[in-house]
């Protein structure tokens, strides 16, 4: 997954590809510079502490202090700009992340949590800025000091080369059991997680629910034995790297012993001088830097992969509502908007909706209403083309939906849910962001509000929630008005208010409302009734009444005459 993942981020990259060239040259750099060191040690051990020469043994000093700054310097300037280009390039992924999310069907929404996504956007992306500025960008160095070391080696002191790579081999078997441990139990621990920040996520949204019913004691025991399942999780993969790298540890000791005990043995036979073995001991140290660089960030590399294979197959959903190769104009709503044999199923083989054709004329006032689970709300998403139907054809004056671009389609649709999504930001933009149709909107609905007003839902009431959302249906001045449960949430004196508000909202406009209580829809020019994913009844108020059928017990029901 790791090469699928790099490709992904390199066209992220590619914009600051010369702050990273200059970067990452500056890593290889101080790394050059790091190289020199022991040899430096060497020479001033071996020549100048041999011969007695205090003024060369003085210029080595300084020479190795300039170098130790030197590598210093460049390598905290190289790791800034490439954490500079990784942050850059994170923010790029977050927003392409989240561009697809809000982009996507419904359908994706259906089957992830917004706990699960807010991981996916937050958690995830940040899991790969780690690999690529700790991980990947440091690559090239660390591969640089790997050989370099063996050269310089090889042709100073070639004895020491066999003490120096004797203990690559148990850290490669280390490695590779890590490597066969480690991860699952770090995808587990990136499950549990998602699963906890889902809990959070959705508890807290209701929380006036969860203290309304008691239920605060068992949200709580929830939530703790989630945060027992992530502890425990944790424990068990962060325990891999800790035997890893205290393994690491234990080898390299035992290397430095093992060559000061036959290093030893060769200086005192005349085969290898003070400075040679110094030097071997500093490479040997210095081998280990880039091993326990990749010991340490094991774990990021394991949370990275488990993010990748999360981000990617976020990404690599396809989007099945999407607009048509060649769109055709949007035609208005002159003749009748027509629901065509429709059928439709959210789970293959579980109809929702089955034979659905109605027709609604331009400029007429139509009810749907029906019992819960008929499928009313199932026809607006079709209307809106949040779905598409699983057999049959919504057309506007005869053009199927699906050979309209979907921001046409959108625009000529005023939605007005139930429920009130008002953003955190100024009423402008809640409204859209065009201050003359903002105010326009404002003023037809009766809301006399500053645009510049920051929104907080304490200080407004629900008649005023509500009507701003219909304020936010209008900015666009669509030809089709759809209301979903609109008034059913406020109380009759603010029902008042927002029915009249809705008069001047329908003036001009063909109407679809959607609504459980048959006094919203009375007064409409022709109301369907759904019943079981059919249509069975069609009429006005007056007519389904005396037909004694599915409508008229309901009225009954509800004490509708």
């Amino acid at each position: 997954m790791l090469p699928r993942s790099l490709a992904r981020l390199i066209p992220l990259l590619l914009p600051y590809w010369r702050r990273l060239g200059l970067s990452v040259g500056g890593l290889l750099f101080g790394t050059l510079l790091g190289l020199a060191g022991p040899w430096i040690v060497s020479q001033a051990i071996d020549v100048d502490l041999a011969n007695g020469d205090r003024a060369g043994l003085a210029g080595k000093a300084g020479a190795y202090l300039v170098l130790v700054l030197a590598s210093l310097a460049a390598t905290y300037t190289a790791r800034i700009g490439i954490e500079i280009a990784a942050q850059h390039a994170m923010v790029a992924l977050k927003t392409l992340v989240f561009d697809h999310l809000i982009d996507h069907d419904l359908a994706l929404h259906d089957k992830q949590t917004s706990g699960r996504l807010i991981t996916r956007v937050q958690g995830d992306v940040e899991a790969l800025r780690m690999l690529l500025s700790e991980v990947v960008l440091h690559s090239p160095a660390d591969l640089l000091l790997f050989v370099g070391m063996f050269t310089i080696i090889s042709a100073t002191a070639p004895d020491l080369v066999p003490l120096v790579a004797m203990v690559l081999p148990p850290w490669v078997l280390l490695f590779i059991a890590f490597r066969r441990i480690a991860p699952p139990r770090f995808v587990a621990v990136r499950k549990i997680r998602a699963r906890l920040t889902g809990f959070f996520t959705e508890h807290i949204r209701a929380m006036p629910t969860l203290q309304a019913f008691a239920r605060t004691s068992w949200a709580r025991e929830r939530a703790e034995d989630l945060n027992r399942d992530v502890f425990d999780a944790e424990v068990a993969a962060h325990l891999q790297p800790v035997w890893y790298f205290n393994g690491i540890f234990l080898v390299r000791n035992l290397g430095i012993v093992v060559m000061l005990w036959i290093g030893a043995g060769q200086v005192a036979d005349g085969r290898l001088t003070v400075g040679a073995l110094v030097m071997g001991l500093g490479y040997l140290r210095q081998l280990f830097n880039p091993l326990m660089r990749l010991s340490h960030h094991l774990s990021t590399i394991e949370r990275a992969r488990a993010a990748a294979d999360r981000v990617g197959e976020l990404l690599d959903t396809p989007r099945a509502i999407t607009d048509p190769p060649e769109p055709v104009t949007w035609p208005g709503l002159r003749t009748a908007l027509r629901l065509e044999d429709i059928a439709f199923a959210y789970v293959e083989g579980t109809p929702v909706l089955r034979g659905i054709s109605l027709e609604i004329p331009a400029g007429a006032d139509v009810g749907i209403v029906g019992s819960t689970g008929a499928g009313k709300s199932t026809i607006l998403s079709l209307l809106l083309r949040f779905r598409d139907p699983t057999s049959g054809r919504v057309t506007i004056d005869g053009v199927d939906l699906r050979e309209l671009r979907l921001d046409d389609v959108r625009r000529h649709m005023g939605l007005v849910l139930q429920d009130v999504h008002l953003m955190p930001g100024t009423l402008l933009e809640n409204l859209g962001g065009d201050r003359d149709a903002a105010a326009r909107a404002l003023a037809t609905v009766g809301v006399d509000l500053s645009l510049d007003r920051e929104i907080s839902d304490s200080e407004l009431s629900r008649g005023e929630r509500q009507l701003l959302t219909f304020a936010r249906a209008l900015v666009s001045d669509p030809e089709i008005l759809v209301l979903d449960e609109a008034t059913s949430a406020v109380d009759p004196a603010t029902e008042v208010a927002v029915q009249a508000a809705l008069a001047r909202l329908q003036a001009g406009r063909t109407t679809i409302t959607v609504a459980h209580r048959l006094a919203t829809v009375r007064h409409c020019d022709a109301i369907y009734v759904l019943h079981q994913g059919v249509l069975a009844e069609r009429g006005t108020h007056d007519e389904l009444l005396a037909a004694g059928g599915i409508y008229a017990d309901l009225a009954r029901l509800q004490e509708v005459a």
